[in-house]
């Protein structure tokens, strides 16, 4: 083998992967988004590479599953400039997206730039990594628990008797524990002096599911979407320290869930001539124009599978939109409609596909659970 072939094969076996292509990527990317360069360390590097396979993976499924007239979820077709400013944050918070529940991959079609937005939603043990490195006083240990009508459940509270607040927790019937009726954390210092026992009752569950944009994953996964409350409530209890918070943390912090105060109510304004637009199979309510048969003069109530189809998606889709937005839905359709096709007001002047579209982007939300 000559010296030239050598040197050729050195080259080939050097040329970069494409996890670190990706990295690359981000980085120019963000350079351009915000005017400033970022260079990665090592392990910042290694986070960027998980995040580009959980990426990737994500992508790959939603092809499978593509309607045939949606974008391919392909990279080309992906938002960079927008991905990459959320991809470092992230990195910067230490999150990796190779664990369970510290990242969910979520696209949406932007019908503006025609290209998918990928959400880039932290899960619950991600959102209790990063701000349990933020606090102020060292935390050894979070527990997190959530307690069932047969369970034995008390505080014990510091006093002059007890040098630390804590707890007695005992699982009676651990195969038919009952209905929950609430939920604690026990933080873990290295001070002991200041541990703590945070207590969320059944009462303020329910609460944030009243008030939460997210009722169809609360009715699906009643445990899981309590648990996640339960995170929420014992890490807002952290103090943070400024001198370990970072941008990223506020830029994070400020995309989060509406987990953080159960008493804030979602409103929305609407004009009051209109009404949210309920889409009832059974007839009434409906804020759907009825189409007349073209087949005969238009007098006939029958109508073609094409109509039958499409009032039934719109119908799906509007009962899906309500479950998960609760009552954002009626301005989030308008803008889930509009970045769809830009001549769309409402979800009722798009067609088959479009519905089909965001059905399938609906259905993706409740995967953040």
């Amino acid at each position: 083998m000559s010296n030239q072939e050598k040197d050729t094969k050195a080259i080939e076996k050097k040329k970069p992967t494409v996890a670190e292509r990706f990295v690359s990527k981000v980085e120019r990317e963000f350079e351009g988004a915000v005017g400033h360069g970022i260079e990665f360390t090592d392990e910042e590097r290694q986070l960027a590479s998980n995040l580009f396979i959980k990426i990737d993976s994500a992508l790959k499924q939603h092809e499978a599953d593509r309607n045939e007239n949606q974008a391919p979820y392909k990279w080309e077709n992906v938002d960079m400039q927008k991905l990459a400013t959320d991809a470092v944050h992230r990195v910067r918070l230490g999150l990796d997206a190779s664990i369970k529940n510290h990242i969910h991959v979520i696209p949406y079609f932007n019908g503006k730039t025609k290209k998918y937005d990928l959400n880039l939603q932290v899960g619950y043990k991600g959102k209790a990594y990063y701000r349990k490195r933020m606090a102020v006083d060292n935390v050894r240990d979070i527990r997190y628990e959530l307690v069932h009508e047969s369970d034995v459940f008390k505080v014990i509270k510091k006093s002059g008797r007890e040098s630390i607040e804590d707890f007695a927790f005992d699982v009676k019937d651990p195969f038919d524990r009952g209905d929950i009726v609430g939920g604690f954390g026990y933080i873990v210092y290295e001070d002991e002096t200041k541990n703590k026992v945070v207590l969320v009752s059944e009462e303020e569950f329910v609460k944030v599911k009243n008030t939460a944009q997210t009722k169809l994953i609360w009715n699906q996964w009643p445990d899981k979407m309590r648990l996640k409350t339960l995170v929420h409530r014992v890490t807002d209890e952290l103090d943070m320290d400024p001198q370990k918070i970072n941008p990223s943390y506020n830029y994070v912090e400020d995309q989060d869930d509406p987990f953080k105060d159960p008493n804030n109510e979602v409103k929305i304004e609407q004009p009051a001539e209109r009404e949210p637009i309920d889409i009832d199979l059974g007839g009434e309510g409906l804020d759907v124009p009825e189409e007349p048969n073209a087949s005969t003069n238009g007098n006939t109530t029958d109508a073609q599978p094409a109509d039958e189809e499409k009032a039934a998606l719109k119908a799906e889709v509007n009962k899906l939109g309500k479950d998960v937005h609760g009552k954002d839905w009626f301005q989030e359709s308008k803008v889930m409609a509009s970045n769809y096709s830009e001549e769309a007001e409402t979800i009722v002047d798009l067609d088959t596909d479009g519905l089909t579209h965001l059905k399938r982007q609906l259905e993706a939300e409740t995967q953040g659970a």
